[in-house]
Formats: C-alpha cells, sequence, structure tokens
C-alpha cells in the first residue's frame, strides 16, 4: 500500500485538518510534543557528581527502552488495525490480547514511559512540562477514541472496566469505570 492509500484508509481529510473533525489536531499536537523531546535540558545541571548522573542516565534510558518495547509489541499486536486518529478504521477489529489485555492504550503508554524517561535523562525541567503536556493530549486523544470504540464495538464498555487505560493505578491515566 503506498502512503495516500493508508492516509485515506485512516481518515484523514482536507477539511478534518480545518475543524478537527477526527482528531486530526490531537494528533499533531502529540507529534509536536514528541518532537520537542529533543529540545536540549533545561535548566541544565552541571554540578551534580558523576556517580549520581550517571544513575540518571542509566535509569532513564532504561525506562525509555522499556516504552520502545511496549511500543513495539503493540504495533505488532494491532496489525492492519493500526490508525493514528482516534477514531477505528472500517472493517477494523477489537484486539484484546497481548500487550492489549494489560492497557487498553499500550501505544501510549509506551510514548509516556519514552517521556519520563528523557525526563530523567536530562534531568531538565522543560521536558517534565513536555511529559504533563503529551501525556494531557494522549488522555484526551484516548477518551476521543473510546467514545468511537463503544460505538463500533459494544463489548467495549466490559473491556473498559477490567482492563486500566494506560498506567493501571494512576487515577489520571486508570480511568477504568
Amino acid at each position: 500500500m503506498n502512503i495516500k492509500t493508508n492516509i485515506s484508509k485512516w481518515g484523514f481529510s482536507k477539511q478534518g485538518l480545518f475543524n478537527n473533525s477526527r482528531g486530526e489536531w490531537y494528533l499533531f499536537s502529540q507529534i509536536l510534543l514528541i518532537l520537542l523531546h529533543l529540545t536540549p535540558p533545561y535548566p541544565k545541571i552541571d554540578k551534580i557528581g558523576f556517580s549520581i548522573n550517571t544513575f540518571f542516565v542509566i535509569i532513564g534510558l532504561v525506562i525509555s527502552f522499556q516504552g520502545l518495547i511496549i511500543i513495539i509489541k503493540a504495533f505488532i499486536d494491532l496489525g492492519d488495525n493500526l490508525t493514528p486518529l482516534p477514531y477505528p478504521m472500517d472493517g477494523s477489529s477489537l484486539i484484546k490480547n497481548n500487550s492489549y489485555g494489560n492497557v487498553r492504550h499500550p501505544l501510549y503508554k509506551g510514548l509516556v514511559f519514552i517521556s519520563l524517561g528523557i525526563c530523567i535523562f536530562t534531568l531538565s525541567l522543560i521536558h517534565v512540562i513536555l511529559l504533563i503536556l503529551l501525556v494531557f493530549i494522549l488522555k484526551i486523544k484516548a477518551l476521543k477514541e473510546e467514545e468511537m470504540l463503544k460505538i463500533k464495538f459494544p463489548e467495549y464498555k466490559i473491556y473498559m472496566k477490567e482492563v486500566p487505560a494506560i498506567v493501571k493505578n494512576i487515577i489520571y491515566l486508570d480511568w477504568r469505570f
């Protein structure tokens, strides 16, 4: 499949770019926040001892790597059902096994872990702010996605009650009802 076919299959439209009809703005906000993680740390902390700095670097890298593994597994588990917009594609099926058996939005969980790892790795206030903004956007996007999934898949309501949203036992990221 070519890129134009995928974009159309995912539900992108010119009109949606202007009125956010399928959550395009959430996606673009998410992408912007992810790209902003490439900014240098601020404030730059130079006076931390070598062993403490090494500890934060290692912990941050491990958490980010774990997030990357979560994302890769979720991509594989989702297969042809993958869409960057918070609307299920026509002909898609509900995936509730493998990584989707642990959390409803493992891709978002992976992004949160990567962002958290970068915060720890860089010890940067600006990256903490980016993490908070990313979590906010991902929750809004996930809630929108869940509205559509409940309409398309009535069994999604039961799944929502049984499986945490993004991170288990963190109230803002686990809104089981």
